[in-house]
């Protein structure tokens, strides 16, 4: 009987050491002052977002134009061609597919 009870207090002392190891850290990126008005939050998270579209924007800028950077003149030219023509196919896919579809056809596109 006291091993029964010893097995089972063993047990429910690893699950709470297990359960608090495997708490997520808090989100606030290393300890920057908390907002203290909903204006405030609201205006931290869109500079953030802000920052963050810029700088994956210019970091995938920069990949393309090195990459464009490193190809031979044929290459670049297949490139742009082929940029070309994707721009052509993608004309009209701001329609949902459902509508393309199932709709209407349009007789002036």
């Amino acid at each position: 009987m006291k091993t029964k009870s010893l097995a089972i207090a063993l047990a429910l002392l690893t699950v709470t050491t297990a359960d608090a190891q495997r708490r997520r850290p808090p989100r606030d990126d290393g300890g920057g002052q908390t907002p203290r008005t909903v204006q405030e939050s609201i205006r931290s998270a869109e500079e953030k977002e802000a920052t963050r579209t810029t700088e994956l924007r210019n970091g995938w800028n920069d990949a393309k134009e090195s990459h464009y950077r490193k190809q031979d003149k044929a290459t670049r030219k297949r490139m742009k061609q082929n940029e070309r023509r994707q721009k052509r196919a993608r004309q009209g896919r701001e329609i949902p597919w459902w509508r393309r579809i199932f709709g209407k056809p349009n007789r002036y596109r």
